[in-house]
């Protein structure tokens, strides 16, 4: 059974695999022992991440064999929006189950949430709009985000990770004051965090790290301008189900360079 081992999930969002494969994320996959990989923001077809994944025209530093296609099972939700949003999900366990979209509360053509049942366990890979030009959008996703997971957790043991595009709390960013009127820090928005929580969740880095202060975006401009370091925030996160308190071990931020987002990871036994 799943929950007589630790398994060790890891959720990123690449900004394109076709720009993050160049700069060495599968070799940074190949070379890690996660166990699940919960990737959003793929920006391309099935066809393509398929053809990256399996190694082909990829320099590797380390030995590929075949490529990821060979040591993971893979689930695709690539969209219909041609280089547009997408998420992926890699596992050494071999799924039980994979449900799409978010049924019966939401469908989208945007391949924003894939589900992957092991065992008694639902992990939840999440993919949520930016509020810039979609607010309406994004808080009706949000909506169905929460109802989901509502109906989840009655059946299992759940981890809902990804993209949030939400700075829950002041500690959360590096701006407060200057992005209260901005999305990512919406009051609107925040509040539709707080009710995923209410329905029975929690934010496992911040569980385990109350003052902890750690961002999981920043611009690729912030790498070599310091003009743009002070704008930083935590928007990706990994959620667990209260039932799943018990079994948190570790949740961590990754600091690497393969995207302008972060890896965030979580631990459970």
């Amino acid at each position: 059974m799943w929950y007589n081992y630790f398994m060790k999930i890891i959720s990123y969002n690449i900004n394109g695999i076709r720009a993050s494969s160049k700069l060495g994320l599968i070799d940074f996959i190949l070379n890690s022992d996660f166990d699940v990989w919960c990737l959003q923001e793929v920006r391309a077809s099935e066809d393509i991440a398929r053809q990256i994944l399996a190694g082909e025209n990829q320099i590797n530093l380390f030995d590929n064999a075949g490529g990821i296609l060979d040591k993971f099972y893979v689930s695709y939700n690539c969209g219909k929006v041609a280089g547009y949003a997408g998420t992926l999900v890699l596992s050494r366990f071999k799924f039980d189950k994979v449900l799409f979209d978010m049924q019966p509360f939401w469908m989208d053509d945007e391949g924003r949430t894939t589900t992957v049942i092991i065992n008694k366990l639902a992990i939840v890979n999440t993919y949520i709009p930016n509020g810039n030009s979609r607010l309406e959008f994004k808080l009706k996703y949000l909506d169905a985000l929460t109802k989901y997971l509502n109906m989840l957790k009655k059946d299992y043991y759940v981890v809902c990770v990804g993209d949030f595009n939400i700075a829950h709390n002041e500690i959360d960013l590096t701006n407060p004051k200057e992005c209260k009127n901005k999305s990512v820090f919406l009051p609107v928005e925040r509040a539709a965090f707080d009710k995923i929580l209410d329905v029975g969740y929690l934010d496992s880095f911040r569980f385990l790290y109350p003052d902890k202060i750690e961002y999981s975006w920043r611009s690729y401009r912030s790498l070599y301008d310091m003009q743009y370091n002070s704008w930083k925030y935590r928007i990706d996160y990994c959620l667990i189900s209260n039932n799943l308190k018990p079994h948190l071990k570790q949740a961590d931020i990754l600091d690497v360079n393969y995207s302008d987002h972060l890896p965030v990871c979580v631990e459970i036994e």
